[in-house]
């Protein structure tokens, strides 16, 4: 990146400050266990693990899903083409490149 130049990728970016999910996990009945950092707007995608073909996504401030769930704190750091998953709301992230 060059001097002067903003980082779009990452989660404090204000050019991004969004992330995708899905309708259950912006209401609060599914818990996020699989976290993708694309590049671009939008990369950051927040997932339960389950089927998501059949559902539309949802465009969810970033306070509002640390405030849906604060661990995602954990994984602010997640550099992009990385993927972070988790078994169960509350068990400890692992990360890998995708």
């Amino acid at each position: 990146m060059k001097e002067g130049e903003i980082d779009r990728s990452s989660w404090e970016s204000i050019l991004d400050p969004v992330v995708i999910t899905t309708e259950l996990i912006a209401t609060g009945r599914s818990s996020v266990l699989w976290v993708v950092h694309d590049e671009g707007h939008g990369g950051w995608q927040l997932y339960d693990g389950g089927d998501v073909s059949n559902q539309r996504p949802l465009v969810l401030p970033k306070s509002e899903a640390l405030r849906l769930d604060p661990t995602l704190s954990e994984i602010t750091d997640l550099p992009v083409g990385w993927e972070a998953h988790r078994s169960e709301k509350g068990a400890e992230w692992k990360r890998n490149k995708r």
